[in-house]
């Protein structure tokens, strides 16, 4: 299996940083996601990266729904 290439000059530098809350719960919870990066594998990032594209497509359109932007 090939390893992923790391720039050696940054290696052991976070990944996370502090994100702002935004006021909707569940666009919070998923934005805190963010600050798992720096303690899983870089393979497993995109499994991270798909449940968060999941939590905000789904706020999305919810929000869009209420908003009666989809009718």
């Amino acid at each position: 299996m090939n390893q992923p290439w790391v720039n050696p000059d940054q290696q052991g530098l976070p990944i996370a940083f502090p994100v702002q809350p935004t006021g909707d719960a569940r666009v919070d919870a998923a934005l805190e996601r963010l600050q798992e990066l720096d303690q899983v594998p870089i393979g497993e990032h995109a499994e991270v990266f798909g449940d968060i594209h999941a939590r905000l497509s789904a706020a999305l359109g919810d929000a869009t729904s209420v908003d009666g932007a989809d009718s």
